[in-house]
C-alpha cells in the first residue's frame, strides 16, 4: 500500500478519529494534522499514534519547527511528549516551539516539565498572532468546550476549527481559503459541546471557503458515512465539502 507524505504547501491527515470510541478503538487513526508551509513542518494536535504515523509517512519529526495544541484532551495530546522528544532529538538539541493553552501546561499539565528546557513553550491566548520560524499563526476566539480551546489560521493558508459547540462568531473569524473543522456528530446531540454536520450548513450560510474539510468523526458519524454526508452538503450549498480520511494530503 502506498504511504502518502507531504511536500511544501501541503498538509496530511495523520488521523481523522474523534470521540472516545473511535479513537481508543482506533477505528480511525488519531495522529492529528501535520503541514508543510514553505519548507517548515508543523504538527497540530498530536493524538494517540502521532509519532508512529509521522514516521510511517516519512515526515521526520526531528525537523519540526513547532507543535500547535488546541487543548488538553487525550485524543488531541496523547503523543505530544513523544513528538516533542523527537523534535528535540531526545533533548540533545534545543529547538522548536510548542503553542498550547495555559490550562494544558499549568492547570492540568499534559506536557512533561523535565523536557521543557529543550524547546520554547508559549501559552496561546485568543486573538493573538505568533510567528514561528517565519510562519504566522493567528489564534481566534476562545471555543465553547469543556476545557480551554483555541483554533487558528495558519499563514493565511488554512483555518483549523477544533472542538467546540457552534456559536455565531465561528464563520466570522475562521475565514480562509481552506477551512478544516472537527465535526464529531452527524446531527446535533444535546449536552455535547461538539460540532455536527448541521452546524456546517450554518457556517456555510455565512461564509463559503474554496474548500471545507470535515474531520474528527465520532462512531455515530462513521456509521452515517461522512463522505456521503459531505457530498450532500456540497450539493445543497454549492461549496466544495470533503470528508477527510486517514493519510489524505491536500494543497494549501
Amino acid at each position: 500500500m502506498r504511504v502518502n507524505t507531504i511536500g511544501s504547501n501541503q498538509l496530511i491527515f495523520l488521523g481523522t478519529a474523534g470521540g472516545r470510541f473511535t479513537v481508543f478503538n482506533q477505528l480511525r487513526k488519531s495522529g492529528g494534522i501535520w503541514f508543510n508551509i514553505n519548507g517548515k513542518i508543523f504538527a497540530v494536535d498530536p493524538g494517540p499514534g502521532a509519532l508512529i504515523e509521522s514516521i510511517k509517512h516519512k515526515l521526520s519529526p526531528s525537523k519540526l519547527s513547532g507543535i500547535f495544541l488546541s487543548h488538553r484532551h487525550l485524543d488531541h495530546c496523547a503523543d505530544i511528549n513523544a513528538v516533542i522528544e523527537s523534535m528535540t532529538e531526545g533533548g540533545h538539541k534545543k529547538r522548536g516551539v510548542v503553542l498550547a493553552p495555559y490550562d494544558a501546561t499549568e492547570i492540568d499539565p499534559v506536557i512533561l516539565k523535565y523536557n521543557r528546557k529543550n524547546f520554547t513553550l508559549i501559552n496561546t491566548e485568543e486573538f493573538s498572532t505568533y510567528e514561528i520560524d517565519g510562519i504566522k499563526i493567528k489564534t481566534k476566539v476562545k471555543h465553547r468546550h469543556t476545557v480551554e480551546v483555541y483554533g487558528a489560521i495558519f499563514e493565511n493558508r488554512f483555518a483549523f476549527i477544533p472542538d467546540t459547540s457552534y456559536f455565531d462568531e465561528l464563520p466570522q473569524v475562521y475565514q480562509s481559503d481552506v477551512v478544516i473543522a472537527n465535526v464529531v456528530f452527524c446531527h446535533e446531540r444535546r449536552g455535547f459541546k461538539h460540532l455536527s454536520s448541521d452546524d456546517v450548513y450554518k457556517f456555510l450560510e455565512v461564509f463559503k471557503p474554496r474548500k471545507f474539510i470535515i474531520t474528527h468523526f465520532g462512531l455515530s458519524f462513521l456509521k452515517q458515512k461522512p463522505w456521503e454526508v459531505a457530498k450532500e452538503i456540497s450539493k445543497k450549498t454549492g461549496c466544495d465539502v470533503t470528508a477527510a480520511y486517514d493519510g489524505m494530503v491536500i494543497d494549501i
